[in-house]
Formats: structure tokens, C-alpha cells, sequence
């Protein structure tokens, strides 16, 4: 694709069901899906115009809906769609609006809840209830799961519970997930499930850059049981990784739920992500809208040759441009 081609599009439908083209309006346009976070935002500053209904200050309102659209030559497709959340006007000289909007995710972030579970559940099973309290539909893809332990939450952040729960997958069986919404559910899959891979190179990348620390290191993990009555514990046992950096040492409690072969499960996926030095990578390139975290992307600029995964992505339509972040794919 030609990105000099592409175009972006913006509308606010306000509280009556009225859509409001913004184009003219715009001052700038950005939005972003980071690791860590359920919920997609963006971020749209207008200048406060004149409408046959009033200012745009007045018909922007607090819970109504941003759409954001690109075209690049096949079509106009919805890259965005979301509720705004914050306001914030200024009135300076060319008094401008500014709307922070987020996908229907946020109110999973923003609300806690209390949840329990009988212990033999799977994961999607799970996840299915707490979507269900929430009227979210779930598609879960992502081909890893187990069978989870009694679990307990009280006054947890909604996506924190379903965090926990993915997380506690990832440490058993070493896959990693993205958990996302997209086609109107929370979709939780594994990366590099795009089709279309698209390759960055010297000639359609702006800058790199690669950084490695031994700040998360773990070279060893220890497991111990349930404490005593004088609340001592005892090591049941201990699982090296790459000693040639020395001892960095994690421990892992196991408890009555617990077996010692989940516990040494769990540190043999430790070691898996974090026994070796993290790498931060960042890559800045003309702007591709459709590209979300979650993504696989090939890249072969600075000293980055290979397949990579997107951890997080934001998109800066006022300067046609977007930053990733990147983990090197296998």
C-alpha cells in the first residue's frame, strides 16, 4: 500500500443520534493500544466551531461517541469507535476542544466487582461468566487454556480479574496472549494471528531503537510450601535457568491448591520470559491505521532483522505517522 494515500475521518454522534463531520474542524488526531491495557484511546482536539445546532463544545458531550475512519485507496474503514470521556475546553485564541475517548474496554478498567469460582473451571469458561455480567460478547481464540483453581475476587478491577486469569495461562504453558477489543468483543488470541504481514525496512522506516537490561533477569527460581506454625517455610525445590549471569533469584509459594508440578510448570515459564535480558524496542514509521497490538510484523532497519511481535501501538494521524513497540517473535 501507498501510505502517502492515506486519509483519516472523524465523527462525533452526539446524545440525539445527530453525526457531526469534524474534518474541518481538526486540529490534531491520535490514538493508541498499549500492553497492559484493555482499552483502546484516542485523543481529538478540535477548534470549537460554530454549528446550525450551537458550538461544538455543546454537542460534544461527556459519554457520546467518536468515530475514527482512514482510506488509503480501498475503501473507508472504521479503525475506531469509542465514548468520550474526558472534556477539556480552552479558551485561547483559537479555543480549542479537547475530547479523550475510549473504547467500550474502559469500563472494564474502570469498575471493580467481586467474582468466585469453583475450582475445575477452564479459562473461557471464566471468562465467559465475568463478560457475561458485563454484557461483553468473548471470543476467545487464543488455542491455550487450563483448568483454573478456586479463585476469589473482591473488589478487583473487572480487567485486572480477567488479567489475572490470562496471566495465570501464560505462566503454565509459556504462550503469550493479546486480549483486545475488536468486532464489537473482547477477543483474546495469540500474536501474530494477521495475514497480512507487512515488512519494515531502511527505506519505509523513520528510526529504531533497542535497548537491553538485566533490571527483570531471573536465573533462578525457588519453590516453597505452606508456611508452619511458626511461619517458617520449607524449599521443595529449585529450578536454574541461564546461570551466566549469575544468581537472580524468584520464588514461587505453593499452597494446598497446588501441586509441585504446577509450581515447577510455573518456573520453567519464568524462565522462559524473563531468563534472559529484556529488550525494549521501538520503531517509528509512516503511519499504517489498521495495525494493532497483537500484530506480527517483519522488520529489517538499524540493527533489527526479523519477525517481530507488536506489544503496543500509537498512531499520530496529524503527522501520518506511528510508534510500535516490539518483542522479537519465538
Amino acid at each position: 500500500m501507498d501510505v502517502a494515500l492515506v486519509e483519516y475521518d472523524v465523527e462525533l454522534i452526539t446524545e440525539g443520534g445527530v453525526i457531526y463531520d469534524l474534518d474541518n474542524a481538526l486540529i490534531s488526531l491520535a490514538w493508541e493500544e498499549q500492553e497492559g491495557q484493555l482499552a483502546q484511546k484516542a485523543v481529538v482536539t478540535v477548534v470549537n466551531i460554530k454549528t446550525g445546532s450551537g458550538y461544538l463544545m455543546s454537542l460534544a458531550k461527556l459519554n457520546c461517541m467518536i468515530r475514527i475512519y482512514a482510506h488509503w485507496g480501498a475503501g473507508r474503514q472504521k479503525m475506531f469507535e469509542g465514548s468520550i470521556w474526558e472534556w477539556s475546553y480552552t479558551s485561547a485564541q483559537t479555543k480549542e476542544l479537547t475530547l479523550t475517548v475510549y473504547d467500550p474496554m474502559i469500563r472494564l478498567q474502570q469498575c471493580k466487582d467481586i467474582k468466585y469460582f469453583s475450582p475445575g473451571m477452564t479459562t473461557p469458561a471464566m471468562l465467559g461468566s465475568i463478560c457475561g455480567d458485563w454484557g461483553v460478547p468473548l471470543a476467545y481464540k487464543w488455542d491455550q487454556q487450563i483448568t483454573h483453581e478456586k479463585k476469589v475476587f473482591n473488589g478487583e478491577a473487572v480487567s485486572d480479574i480477567i488479567t489475572k486469569l490470562l496471566e495465570e495461562v501464560r505462566q503454565q504453558t509459556g504462550e503469550r496472549y493479546v486480549a483486545l477489543y475488536k468486532d464489537g468483543a473482547l477477543t483474546v488470541s495469540a500474536y501474530g494471528t494477521n495475514s497480512d504481514v507487512y515488512v519494515f525496512d531502511t527505506l519505509n522506516t523513520i528510526s529504531t531503537s533497542d535497548k537491553l537490561s538485566m533490571s527483570s533477569l531471573v536465573t533462578r527460581v525457588k519453590i516453597i510450601g505452606k508456611e508452619d506454625n511458626q511461619g517458617r517455610s520449607s524449599v521443595e525445590a529449585v529450578v536454574d535457568g541461564d546461570m551466566r549471569f549469575g544468581i537472580l533469584q524468584e520464588v514461587i509459594k505453593r499452597d494446598n491448591d497446588k501441586s509441585i508440578g504446577a509450581a515447577k510448570a510455573e518456573a520453567q515459564a519464568t524462565l522462559k520470559e524473563r531468563g534472559q535480558p529484556e529488550e525494549s524496542i521501538m520503531l517509528n514509521s509512516p503511519d499504517l491505521p489498521f495495525l494493532r497490538k497483537g500484530d506480527a510484523v517483519e522488520v529489517a532497519a538499524g540493527n533489527l532483522i526479523g519477525k517481530f511481535h507488536v506489544l503496543g501501538v500509537s498512531h499520530n494521524a496529524t503527522q501520518k505517522q506511528m510508534t510500535m513497540t516490539l518483542r522479537r517473535a519465538g
